[in-house]
């Protein structure tokens, strides 16, 4: 198995320490796999911090998502999907989730192809890559959500059940913009409002609820750039967030779920899917009142 397929398909947060953190309300390091580099460590890291569990509002006459089963550590092998091109990770790790006002009617296909029986094979690459492929609900039925474009959420029925996926990377693991990344997911007309949480999520630090101040806050992710981050930088960025410096910066959306990033501010990184950005010092000259005076326990790792 190579570091592609390793990035790819394997889970990677210890649940004793997720436990830990929702006990404690205290935060966590995530605990690396060893590949080869430190830089296919910390892209493990960031692939699946930005699914935690949906906020479940209500808004009167709006159509909802609400998440009807517990969010669950990750176990194993990454829950993904591949369609259009592009790389899906199903939120929550897989979570079971509602859906009220809307029903999700124009299908997108059907995931055909198993990644787990291709996990390892020397020819496997070429079938992880097909459109198609799943970890998790093969056979599942995929649907176009009508409040999102495909190219960022879409929904798989299951054994009548609707789960989410959402938009991490491109199959080929192509570099995306901010840009592009963010028109997908069409951030600026679903955002509610925005609260930034401890790294683990479950500890509200503070929050933004100005609509100009919001829509401030994702021009600014508009203009990151994507990071070429050396070994040592990746390591400094384990090292943040080892030392309680990394945060979540949650965007509540209009459907009762949100959608979430990994940021640091001390490094000006931030994360959007599988990949790292980095801000400018422009973008923190006009919002980094929302990041001062953060303080986060850590949690030790045993």
């Amino acid at each position: 198995m190579n570091n592609k397929d390793l990035f790819k398909t394997i889970g990677y947060v210890d649940e004793n320490l997720v436990e830990k953190a929702n006990t404690a309300r205290r935060t966590h390091k995530k605990t690396f796999a060893k590949w080869g580099t430190m830089a296919a460590c910390a892209a493990l890291i960031l692939g699946i911090a930005i699914y935690s569990s949906p906020l479940k509002t209500s808004m009167t006459n709006s159509p909802q998502i609400s998440q009807q089963t517990p969010v669950s550590a990750p176990n194993g092998v990454r829950k993904i999907l591949n369609y259009n091109g592009f790389r899906y990770a199903f939120v929550s790790d897989g979570a079971q989730f509602k859906f009220t006002g809307m029903k999700p009617e124009k299908s997108l296909g059907t995931l055909e192809y198993d990644m787990n029986q291709e996990i390892g094979k020397d020819d496997g690459d070429k079938d992880l890559e097909k459109d198609y492929s799943s970890t998790f609900a093969v056979g599942g039925k995929l649907y176009e959500i009508p409040t999102y474009p495909s190219q960022f959420r879409i929904a798989v029925k299951y054994e009548e059940q609707y789960y989410l996926a959402e938009i991490v990377a491109k199959v080929n693991d192509a570099k995306m913009t901010a840009k592009e990344y963010l028109d997908m997911s069409n951030l600026k007309k679903q955002v509610k409002d925005i609260h930034v949480l401890n790294h683990v999520g479950n500890e509200e630090l503070k929050k933004m609820t100005d609509h100009v101040a919001v829509e401030s806050i994702i021009d600014g992710l508009y203009t990151a750039t994507t990071a070429n981050l050396s070994n040592k930088e990746y390591e400094a960025i384990a090292g943040a967030q080892s030392q309680g410096k990394s945060y979540q910066l949650q965007f509540n959306l209009k459907d009762g779920t949100h959608m979430a990033m990994y940021i640091i501010p001390e490094l000006k990184v931030v994360s959007m899917g599988d990949a790292y950005y980095q801000l400018s010092d422009t973008f923190f000259d006009q919002s980094g009142e929302l990041f001062s005076g953060l303080k986060q326990e850590v949690l030790p790792l045993y």
